[in-house]
């Protein structure tokens, strides 16, 4: 009976229990659901992000991530009237797109048709919702044509390019918005079409990406003589016939992340042990920001990198005087804000911080328009935004809501703060030697400080006399 009792007791206990906590197993199982649905799901490519709601909900910054004149896929596609204008040139090159093709259009229907609809699984469903099958696959061929054609006319046919230069420069913005982006693998099967016989039909996209990311005048010169002699021992060496092709674009998802690929090789932190290290170092773990005015006037000069990589940012001594601050050349305009924006949206969907890290630093550096005109006198920034101020701002403003990797060009910042450091103490070390050599140079700087306290008091007195109580 007791048995019997206790039993029940039990039963009644784990009964109450499972009750009490049926919301955790929920969401156990939820969970256990969730990640067997997710790995359903993400067999083929990763879905296209979105602009994460943290960065897009920052006021000043929301206009840098909807297109101005040009919608690519499908997440603004129709949303505002002043892209329904360019829906009528993507009609248009479409057609001089397939003139211009070397293929038979049954060919083209047949390739393309396969092609899209895998591609179309690049967009996540909510962004695919409002569309069927056959609207989206005319999206995305439009789009691509467009893409392919804008660029072609841009670089080998600009007579044919049906539009004024300002357009094509809001254009080539747009095709640079995280959520403007078409799968890459549309770009290069169209890409094929349109110039077959080319040897890299794909170097048009990474010229363009160059284009984008050009470097202050004066820099891309030196840039070119440099690469020709750097790479003079390969073309003269025996190529290998089953190497890959020169300057062929890096795997990509889309023209974005090509781009972020193409500036953002290496790593900011040199070594993977430095991480390891710093956290065991305390005077590491942190880094007062100098500006580049403050900088240069403890001796450290500012140099553009040879390359134009983010990440190529350098610290040098030579000749045991000279101290001088690596930094890659940027051309600051109308786009730049958009650019960047867009670069560390799409690095926060990726777990990435390259150029996120890059705003930051040279923020650290940028505080007032002096700044900005030190760095432009040196060829670091090319300024076509009209004042110095504005450049000035527009890294404030960009930078003032990002986390940077914490160890980034952590050796950079270790040797500006020894440097700067080792100045300051020969400063104190120089003040202490003119003021404080002798007792009677002390008591003489005594004397004069106690003077001037005593002339400051009487001068306050003969301004503001007291009132008799």
């Amino acid at each position: 009976m007791s048995d019997s009792s206790d039993s029940t007791v039990n039963n009644d206990v784990h009964s109450s229990s499972s009750e009490n906590y049926q919301w955790l197993i929920k969401i156990k199982n939820a969970g256990t659901e969730e990640t067997t649905h997710d790995d359903n799901q993400r067999k083929g490519p990763d879905h296209f992000p979105k602009v994460p709601p943290t960065l897009r909900d920052i006021q000043q910054n929301r206009d840098c991530y909807d297109p101005s004149v040009v919608s690519i896929g499908p997440y603004h596609h129709g949303k505002t009237k002043a892209l329904e204008e360019m829906e009528k040139f993507k009609e248009t090159y479409a057609l001089d797109f397939v003139k211009d093709c070397k293929k038979l259009i049954a060919v083209i229907d047949s390739e393309v048709e396969a092609m899209l609809s895998v591609a179309k699984n690049w967009y996540p469903e909510d962004a695919r919702e409002n569309f069927n099958d056959e609207q989206l696959a005319k999206m995305m061929f439009l789009d691509g044509c467009f893409i392919v054609q804008f660029l072609f006319c841009l670089y080998q046919q600009p007579e044919n390019l049906e539009m004024s230069r300002h357009d094509a420069a809001l254009v080539t913005k747009d095709l640079f918005l995280l959520e403007n982006q078409l799968p890459f693998e549309v770009l290069t099967k169209l890409m094929s079409f349109r110039n077959p016989d080319h040897k890299n039909p794909m170097k048009i996209l990474t010229d363009f990406c160059y284009q984008v990311r050009a470097s202050p005048a004066g820099t891309e010169l030196k840039e070119k003589i440099t690469k020709i002699f750097r790479e003079l021992p390969k073309s003269l060496a025996i190529r290998n016939p089953q190497g890959p092709a020169p300057d062929q674009p890096a795997d990509a998802a889309h023209l974005l992340e090509l781009l972020h690929k193409q500036f953002c090789s290496g790593t900011i932190v040199s070594e993977n042990s430095e991480r390891s290290s710093c956290k065991n170092n305390s005077q590491m773990n942190w880094y007062r920001y100098y500006p580049a005015e403050e900088l240069r006037k403890v001796g450290i000069d500012f140099k553009p990198s040879k390359t134009g990589l983010f990440t190529d940012v350098q610290f040098k001594r030579r000749w045991l005087i000279t101290r001088s601050l690596y930094i890659p050349p940027l051309r600051i305009d109308s786009s730049t804000k958009s650019l960047l924006l867009n670069l560390v949206a799409y690095e926060a969907c990726h777990n990435k911080s390259q150029v996120t890290s890059y705003v930051c630093f040279m923020d650290s550096l940028i505080d007032t328009h002096r700044d900005v005109q030190g760095l432009r006198s040196k060829g670091i920034l090319l300024n076509t935004l009209g004042s110095d101020e504005k450049a000035a701002e527009l890294f404030n403003q960009i930078a003032s809501h990002l986390i940077p990797d914490p160890y980034a060009y952590i050796q950079v910042k270790s040797s500006i703060e020894k440097e700067h450091m080792k100045v300051l103490k020969k400063w104190v070390a120089m003040w202490l030697r003119v003021y404080f050599n002798s007792p009677w140079t002390f008591i003489a700087f005594v004397a004069a400080t106690f003077t001037i306290i005593l002339t400051a008091i009487q001068t306050y007195i003969a301004l503001f006399p007291l009132k008799d109580r």
